[in-house]
């Protein structure tokens, strides 16, 4: 597993951590259930500015292993993006990334 993060940070990381934690955990049933793996979502967070996000298994997974490798993953949020604006955790079977512009094409 290795982590990337945005060197920049938010204002305030407590309320900010806690969003991205809760979108992830979302969109990690998410991907677990759909046949691709793969999910995609946004929150807001205020009127100008939205949290966007991804989460992604390889397809020789389980739906219960991906659900677990990705709940995995997020679990490292503490150690690798405390309050970064953005950031990503990829394993060998999984990945989620998150940032504060859009990072999938609708």
């Amino acid at each position: 597993m290795f982590y990337m993060w945005n060197v920049q940070e938010v204002d305030d990381p407590m309320p900010f951590n806690a969003k991205v934690k809760e979108l992830l955990s979302g969109l990690s049933t998410k991907a677990s259930s759909n046949p691709k793996f793969y999910a995609t979502g946004e929150l807001e967070l205020s009127s100008s500015e939205t949290l966007y996000a991804l989460t992604q298994c390889t397809w020789d997974l389980s739906s219960s292993n991906c659900k677990k490798c990705l709940d995995n993953a997020i679990s490292e949020l503490p150690n690798c993006c405390d309050a970064k604006r953005g950031g990503r955790v990829v394993g060998g079977s999984c990945n989620f990334r998150y940032e504060l512009y859009p990072i999938v094409d609708p």
